[in-house]
């Protein structure tokens, strides 16, 4: 963001000092854009039937509409929160795409893409570590999903 303040800057004040032309060749035809939808909205975890490592059986799948470079698309989540008490944390859930050695924990955000320009998919598969002490019930969360200026 600041580098497009920056040039638009420059471009006003090449434009006061006569050299409208080139500020002309530089503009972009349309202006950047990127929109990420996920598929599905909701991801049901399932049900884990023991502890240890569970396997959500749906893919979350992120469809990034793009027409401009941009950074990594970068994914976190919230605590699962258990109704009426009780949580997961996030350092239990893992995700892996193709831009990740295998699953990686979302102790911290996790890149699961690399920069791209143009508009692509991301298939994040999620797994969540499950323990003695988790009781039964329904665990709420969110992921959220950040898109992260080129460098």
């Amino acid at each position: 963001m600041k580098r497009v303040l920056i040039t638009a800057c420059l471009l006003a004040v090449m434009a006061a000092l006569g050299l409208a032309t080139v500020a002309q060749a530089v503009q972009p035809a349309s202006k950047p854009f990127i929109h990420v939808s996920p598929s599905p909205s909701r991801l049901d975890l399932g049900t884990a039937v023991s502890p240890g490592f569970y396997d959500v059986p749906k893919a979350l799948t992120l469809n990034i509409d793009s027409n401009c470079l941009h950074g990594p698309i970068v994914i976190s989540a919230s605590n699962l929160k258990r109704h009426p008490g009780g949580y997961i944390p996030a350092g239990r859930i893992f995700v892996r795409s193709s831009a990740t050695s295998g699953f990686v924990n979302l102790d911290r955000p996790v890149a699961v893409s690399r920069p791209e320009v143009g508009s692509h998919k991301i298939v994040v598969d999620v797994q969540v570590l499950t323990g003695f002490s988790d009781m039964a019930g329904r665990y709420s969360g969110a992921f959220t999903v950040t898109v992260m200026p080129p460098v």
